[in-house]
């Protein structure tokens, strides 16, 4: 049989130390926030088309059609809108699409951590 190792988090604090630890966790991800740019949501996907030239080369082969061009969609009220975007905008929307990214792990992280802390806060008044 093999000993189990007890988790620093499963070990039993003190009431006002247990809140203090979920609020300074809960402070470092409030920065993180603060310190995220501009944020956009959607993707970003690359194409290469065919034009309206029937005897352009972009028809009889995959490999000659032109682009790239870059197409941003995202949803709306429950829809997709889509806009095709300059090259030189591309890594900005890139960027804003990490950061919104990036903020719905961050307030994913703070939910459960609220969680926890309302959780153990009806722990200990039961006490």
């Amino acid at each position: 049989m093999r000993a189990v190792k007890r988790s620093p988090r499963t070990v039993s604090l003190p009431p006002f130390a247990q809140r203090e630890r979920y609020r300074r966790r809960y402070e470092r991800l409030k920065a993180e926030i603060r310190n995220l740019g501009f944020i956009c949501q959607g993707s970003i996907t690359e194409r290469y088309l065919t034009c309206g030239k029937p005897a352009c080369a972009c028809h009889k082969d995959p490999a000659r059609r032109h682009g790239p061009y870059y197409h941003w969609t995202r949803k709306v009220r429950g829809r997709t809108q889509g806009r095709m975007l300059p090259r030189d905008v591309v890594p900005l929307y890139r960027e804003g699409i990490r950061s919104y990214r990036r903020l719905e792990r961050i307030l994913d992280k703070m939910k459960d951590l609220s969680l926890s802390a309302f959780e153990a806060a009806r722990i200990s008044s039961k006490r």
